[in-house]
């Protein structure tokens, strides 16, 4: 009660505050749209049921719908990325891959405490995939679960990483000072190694030492990296988890398409310092789109690596382990774990001849993401967001946000042939200066640079930024400006920054409308 009266606190002096900035200013921000609707197991408790990933709808060009295989792997995919994951191949509470409900998909509630999928690493950052992408919806951006579930009297919702993942069946870590219990999921990279020299890598926050629930480990004493000294030394860069939602229209855009659009606006960007690149592909040259420097060319290869890296899962993507101390391994795991299904029975609900048991989670995690919808914008948007998403393109937002691009003309799946993009994105990557810049390279996108972040959904998320260091839209719009300093250029954004500077108090409002009802 204390913590939530804190709370309670905490947010009076922010509303406060923003209102202050708004009669000081004559804007700000309204907020998430829709409140945060997916705080977890509270919910479920009081009723309320945990909004799926939305279905990709029916082709608007075609009419086309999902067909009936494409929807059964849709549907796996929820069951699959909402298994929590135990470190052993004999230590689930349940057989592994089963339903621990009636509804045949996930645990009584929200976020599931049972576990029944194994492979999770010696280190890792989460425990489910859901556990990272719930805002509003399954499937969406980083938000704020209960850090009890399966108690009977739900605590309030916060940041996962605050005390549900990283004490989990006993475990013995440390939170860093930089996880906040209301703040944004952060995953942490190093920018130097000890030597010096470009890191870059994802380091993850918590390890299995102390697990009461794997008797196969009982000698692991992992120890964290020193964040504490690295934060210190200014040596830590981070990343927010964004939705995966729409990824797999985002996927059929061809590069013709994103490079036609991009030569469409060129003598309008170029009177506002706008360039931008595409990060290519090291193998085949073609553009790479995912990721917050668009590192990464598949949401196959994304969902093959974020197993990894953030659950310590190997697989056929992936295959050696980021952590391979036996000790804290276990001797019957096997490496790579989370792999095509060979089984000849069913008793891990693993038969190769079961058409929905063959594909590793994985795999089944991509056909998820390839078939979820892109984010909804508000049905009614108010005569104030009609009237700032004018303005936003007027002053030169949408010369990187771009509104729309088009799919392939012909796919295998027709549901996602030919079809509108309004992802508000040029997928391309763009000098931020220094402000931004985090100091890491990835590919062709150098330190200072980010791909353009998809604006739909933004209405819905809390926290803004690479870092989510703001939940305030406006304060967003402003870190985008930067002038050139000893080791950046100049922000692209400047001169559309200095348009949104030079607008009314009431313009401006109208473009934060705007964005909140995306």
């Amino acid at each position: 009660m204390k913590e939530t009266r804190r709370f309670a606190q905490r947010l009076a002096v922010s509303c406060i505050l923003l209102l202050s900035a708004g009669m000081a200013f004559g804007q700000n921000d309204p907020g998430v749209r829709g409140g945060l609707s997916n705080t977890g197991g509270g919910l479920q408790q009081q009723g309320i049921p945990i909004p799926h990933p939305p279905l990709i709808s029916a082709n608007p060009t075609t009419g086309k719908p999902i067909n009936d295989n494409e929807l059964a792997s849709f549907l796996e995919g929820i069951a699959r990325a909402g298994q929590l994951e135990s470190t052993c191949d004999d230590c689930a509470d349940v057989t592994d891959g089963s339903a621990v409900n009636n509804l045949g998909e996930l645990d009584s509630m929200f976020p599931q405490f049972h576990t029944n999928s194994n492979g999770l690493g010696a280190r890792h950052n989460a425990d489910q995939c859901f556990a990272c992408h719930a805002q509003p919806t399954l499937g969406g951006s980083g938000g704020f679960l209960v850090p009890n579930p399966g108690d009977k009297i739900p605590q309030q919702a916060e940041n996962p990483q605050f005390r549900l993942i990283p004490h989990r069946y006993g475990r013995q870590n440390v939170v860093p000072s930089f996880e906040h219990r209301f703040g944004p999921i952060r995953e942490v990279r190093f920018k130097h190694k000890p030597d010096g020299t470009p890191d870059g890598g994802v380091h993850q926050l918590w390890t299995v030492r102390g697990s009461i629930n794997d008797s196969t480990i009982p000698n692991c004493s992992l120890t964290q990296p020193d964040f504490e000294a690295e934060y210190k030394n200014g040596n830590l860069a981070f990343r927010i988890p964004l939705q995966m939602t729409g990824l797999g229209l985002l996927e059929s855009i061809q590069d013709r398409e994103i490079l036609s659009q991009h030569d469409a606006t060129a003598s309008l960007r170029a009177p506002l310092g706008i360039t931008g690149h595409p990060n290519r592909s090291g193998n085949d040259g073609t553009i790479t789109r995912f990721g917050w420097k668009a590192q990464n060319k598949s949401i196959t290869i994304f969902a093959g690596e974020a197993y990894n890296v953030e659950m310590g899962i190997t697989n056929e993507a992936f295959p050696t382990a980021t952590e391979e101390d036996p000790d804290c391994q276990g001797s019957s795991k096997p490496e790579p774990n989370d792999v095509v299904r060979t089984d000849s029975t069913e008793i891990k609900n693993q038969k190769f001849d079961n058409p929905l048991h063959i594909l590793p989670d994985w795999q089944q995690f991509q056909m998820l993401m390839r078939f979820t919808d892109g984010p909804a914008p508000d049905p009614n948007p108010s005569e104030s967001a009609k009237r700032g998403r004018t303005i936003f393109a007027d002053i030169g937002c949408s010369l990187c946000h771009t509104p729309q691009m088009q799919t392939a003309p012909v796919m295998n799946s027709a549901v996602l042939q030919n079809r509108p993009v309004n992802s508000y994105t040029d997928l391309l990557v763009h000098h931020m200066g220094s402000k931004l810049a985090d100091d890491i390279s990835q590919g062709q996108a150098g330190p200072d640079e980010f791909r353009t972040t998809p604006l739909w959904g933004v209405g819905q998320r809390i926290f803004f930024l690479h870092d989510g260091r703001t939940s305030d839209l406006l304060q967003a719009i402003r870190e985008h400006f930067s002038p050139a300093s000893p080791n950046y250029p100049a922000s692209e954004a400047n001169g559309v920054v200095r348009k949104f500077n030079q607008l009314s108090p009431a313009e401006k409002q109208t473009i934060l409308d705007f964005l909140r009802s995306l």
